[in-house]
């Protein structure tokens, strides 16, 4: 595709070069290629979304930049996008378009008499699909998926190798679940007693609603009465664990290892860094963040920033980070003021 026609998918605004700089360089010029900016050829498009990187601009052989403020003197041309991450994933998308399947069901995989398949879908051998379970226009199941009795899968889903749905579960349209990941599992749920531990049944499900992205390895368990539900356009980084009961909302990101005890309430676009947990019951409202490693003991009812363990605004763990800093300091003062002060005990005592 031309330059000319990228920036209208994009909405961007096209700037183009001096025609005494870039000679070459016009609205109808082919891109052939998404490439870095610092390695990028003649032909491509590359992008700038962090000032660190801006030192190649004035040399990357690159044919277009998508950035967000025009730079002039520039021997390219520029897409100029008040959220050039955003164009950049729109125009990778463009250039690294999802494979095509054919549509149909392996001989190899085994869908019970009472399933129902879309005769768009796409079943790779060693799929199984359970009694009762709904298969939707346009999905993909690739080898090893399992889809349990009465679950669900909605129009233009895909679901990677060896993906577990279990007996149930609902997953929305247009959601993309990668390699080993298991939906609806039994919540942790046992009762403890003279005896030992007396297992809770789990016989809550999963709703996951459209757009959802869910990593490898993610593992989603079902409620014990009430369903564990994750909204519309959230992403699931690899190895994130959502606890029987929970509620994520809409559009949230969990980062690697983040996890959420049972019956945790997640708002809207919140965001939890790597290897975050809650304990049980903890209700974090919408557009927070909480930073890597923090762990989340109590409610987070205001937007911000949080960071620690117990989690709290990040003003306040900064401070706390540079008093743990001072501590050996403050150590060896109060030592020397102790020494001092038995000194002046004995000098008063003679």
């Amino acid at each position: 595709m031309n330059i000319s026609e990228l920036a209208t998918l994009l909405q961007a605004e096209l700037v183009l070069p001096a025609a005494e700089l870039a000679p070459g360089v016009t609205a109808e010029m082919e891109l052939t290629a998404l490439s870095p900016i610092a390695t990028a050829a003649a032909g491509s498009l590359t992008f700038l979304t962090q000032d660190d990187y801006a030192q190649f601009l004035p040399t990357t052989k690159a044919s277009a930049v998508i950035l967000a403020k025009a730079r002039p003197d520039l021997r390219l041309a520029q897409l100029v996008h008040s959220n050039p991450y955003w164009a950049f994933a729109k125009a990778a998308q463009l250039f690294f378009p999802p494979r095509e399947e054919v549509p149909g069901v392996s001989a190899q995989a085994h869908v019970a008499a009472s399933a129902t398949v879309a005769a768009s879908a796409t079943l790779y051998p060693f799929v199984y699909v359970g009694d009762g379970a709904v298969i939707g226009e346009r999905v993909v199941l690739y080898p090893g998926v399992y889809v349990g009795p009465q679950a669900r899968i909605g129009d233009d889903s895909v679901l990677r190798a060896s993906v577990v749905i279990e007996a149930g579960i609902s997953i929305g349209r247009r959601v993309l679940i990668h390699g080993g990941s298991v939906i609806g599992a039994d919540g942790f749920g046992f009762a403890p007693g003279a005896g030992g531990y007396a297992k809770i049944p789990q016989v809550g499900s999963v709703v996951v609603g459209d757009d959802v992205e869910i990593g490898a390895m993610v593992t989603i368990d079902r409620g014990a009465l009430e369903d564990t539900t994750v909204g519309r356009g959230t992403k699931l980084d690899d190895h994130v664990h959502v606890g029987h009961g929970s509620r994520v909302g809409e559009h949230t990101i969990m980062c690697a290892y983040a996890g959420l005890a049972g019956s945790t309430r997640i708002g809207n676009w919140v965001v939890l860094g790597g290897h975050t947990g809650t304990t049980n019951r903890v209700e974090i409202a919408d557009k927070v963040q909480v930073g890597a490693m923090s762990g989340v003991t109590k409610d987070l009812s205001e937007a911000g920033v949080y960071m620690g363990f117990p989690a709290r605004p990040v003003r306040e763990w900064r401070r706390d980070i540079v008093r743990l800093r001072r501590l050996e300091e403050m150590d060896k003062s109060l030592a020397k003021l102790t020494a001092e002060v038995a000194e002046l005990r004995s000098s008063v005592a003679k």
